[in-house]
C-alpha cells in the first residue's frame, strides 16, 4: 500500500513594530498523513511563491512507493513533473486555477458516466459517516477513461481523473460538495479515497497543532532566522510527541503542560521511549491507523 503525503503552505501570523508590519512567514510543509509528521518543509522567500518552492523541494524527495497530494494551485504541469521525476505519484484537486481542464473533467463526470463507474464496482467507493452535527455521504469516483482528453500528454504519467461527490445532511436541508482531481494511479476506489481523505489530515494532524497546542499565531519573533528556527523545533517536537502520545493518553496541550512541571525528569522518562522498535511500532501503528 502507497503511503500518502501531502503538499500545503502554511503561513505565521504576521506581527507588528512600532514602525511597520513584519511579513508573515511563509512555510511550505510535505507532511505525512500516514505517519503524521512533517517529512520536509521550506521557506518561501519574499520574491517568490510556493508553486517554484514546491517543484523545487520535490524534486530533492525520494517519494517511491508515495502518493504526493496537493491542492489546486499546486495543480501544475511542472509539479507533476517534478513528483514523477521523484518515483512518485500524485492525486492533485483540479480547480478554476485550469479552467478549461476543469470544466472538461467537471462535464465528463455527468451522470451517465458516474452510472457507469458504479456499475463497474473498482472505480467506486461510497461511506456513510457521522459530521457536523449531520450525516455526511461521500462517493469516491475514479477511472482510467483519460484518452477522451487532447492535452493529457502534457501531464505527466496522468493515468486517471477522480471525482468526490459529498452530500452532508443536517435535519432537513443537504449541502452538496463536487471535488475533481487528476492523478497517476489506477483505477482503484480504495486508494484513491485514502489519497482524497488523507490530505486534509495535514490541517488537523499539523497546522491546528501548531496553531493550538504552540500558539505558533501569537509568535513574536521579529528576526526571520529566530521565526525559522522556531518552526523547525515545533515539527521536530510535535513529531517527538506524536510516538510517545498514545503511552501518556493525554491531549497534546495537556501533555506539554505536564513536562513543562518537572521538564528535566519528564523529558528523560519520555526520551527513553524512544528505541529503535518503539518508534517503528508507533509508526507502524499511525500507517495501520489510515486503513479502511
Amino acid at each position: 500500500m502507497k503511503k500518502i503525503s501531502c503538499l500545503w503552505t502554511g503561513k505565521k501570523a504576521g506581527v507588528q513594530n512600532a514602525k511597520a508590519e513584519t511579513r508573515a512567514l511563509q512555510t511550505l510543509n510535505v507532511y505525512s498523513s500516514d505517519y503524521g509528521m512533517c517529512i520536509a518543509q521550506k521557506f518561501i522567500e519574499e520574491k517568490t511563491n510556493e508553486i517554484p518552492a514546491a517543484q523545487e523541494l520535490l524534486k530533492l524527495m525520494d517519494l517511491k512507493g508515495t502518493i504526493a497530494t496537493a491542492d489546486a494551485l499546486n495543480c501544475q504541469k511542472d509539479t507533476v513533473s517534478a513528483i514523477t521525476i521523484s518515483k512518485g505519484d500524485y492525486v492533485l484537486a483540479l480547480k478554476g486555477n485550469q479552467p478549461l481542464f476543469y470544466e472538461e473533467v467537471r462535464s465528463f463526470f455527468d451522470e451517465e458516466k458516474r452510472e457507469g463507474i458504479r456499475k463497474s464496482g473498482k472505480g467506486y467507493k461510497k461511506t456513510l459517516e457521522k459530521e457536523h452535527g449531520g450525516t455526511a455521504l461521500r462517493e469516491y469516483y475514479i477511472t482510467e477513461d483519460v484518452g477522451w482528453y487532447a492535452d493529457r500528454k502534457e501531464w505527466d504519467k496522468l493515468k486517471s481523473f477522480g471525482m468526490v461527490h459529498k452530500a452532508l445532511r443536517k435535519g432537513e436541508k443537504t449541502e452538496e460538495e463536487y471535488r475533481y482531481y487528476i492523478c497517476s494511479i489506477g483505477e482503484d476506489a480504495e486508494e484513491f479515497e485514502r489519497a482524497a481523505r488523507g490530505h486534509w489530515g495535514v490541517e488537523n494532524g499539523l497546522h491546528w497543532h501548531l496553531d493550538f497546542t504552540f500558539r505558533d499565531d501569537k509568535n513574536t519573533s521579529m528576526a526571520k532566522t529566530g521565526a525559522k528556527n522556531l518552526q523547525i523545533m515545533k515539527k521536530i517536537v510535535l513529531s517527538i510527541l506524536g510516538l510517545v502520545k498514545e503511552s501518556y493518553k493525554l491531549s497534546m496541550k495537556r501533555l506539554r503542560y505536564e513536562l513543562s512541571l518537572d521538564y528535566e525528569n519528564g523529558v528523560e522518562k519520555m526520551l527513553s521511549m524512544l528505541d529503535i522498535e518503539s518508534i517503528k511500532k508507533a509508526l507502524e501503528s499511525k500507517g495501520k491507523s489510515t486503513e479502511k
